[in-house]
């Protein structure tokens, strides 16, 4: 880690980049070889701690092993922009199949479908529909995408479409 950037460390963004290099400081290392009261002075005591800290690699923040996610999407991306509405048709299908199965197969159902349309000049819409209660049931959240993407003005070709089952709660 030492020949890395400084701004490779969480929380060191452009502006302290260049602060540091003001003080002849560009890498981790470099960091890492200077005093934690010099770090402190410079920097305030709490940045100044942490920098010192990150550049040892000292965190003592607890690590998290499990998170509960907030959707399940599926996107494809055509070999050719289309404007054939069967083909999008398909393609969404497709994709829904394999929410849903992604939502059974993990114990969740969703609230709320989201259907993402990427065009041809790559302006990318989305629309999206509240259940009014949570499923995993693979024809409501079919309806529902169709539902959707009949929302949108299929004027230009498409490039993109992708479904999204957000708003997650477990079984």
């Amino acid at each position: 880690m030492a020949a890395l950037p400084v701004r490779k460390l969480w929380g060191v963004g452009p502006k302290t980049e260049g602060y540091l290099k003001q003080l002849n400081i560009r890498t981790i290392g470099e960091l890492a070889a200077a005093s934690r009261d010099s770090l402190m002075e410079q920097c305030g005591k709490s940045y100044g701690q942490y920098l010192y800290e990150a550049s040892h690699g000292i965190d003592d923040s607890p690590l998290v092993t499990h998170w509960e996610p907030k959707s399940a999407s599926r996107e494809t991306t055509f070999q050719s922009d289309t404007d054939n509405w069967q083909t999008i048709a398909k393609a969404l299908a497709e994709l829904v199949r394999e929410v849903a199965g992604d939502l059974r197969g993990k114990g969740y159902r969703s609230k709320n479908v989201t259907v993402k349309i990427r065009f041809s000049d790559f302006q990318t819409q989305t629309r999206a529909k509240t259940l009014p209660e949570p499923t995993d049931a693979l024809e409501t959240l079919r309806r529902e995408a169709f539902y959707c993407l009949g929302k949108f003005e299929l004027k230009k070709k498409v490039r993109l479409v992708g479904v999204r089952a957000g708003n997650l709660s477990v079984k």
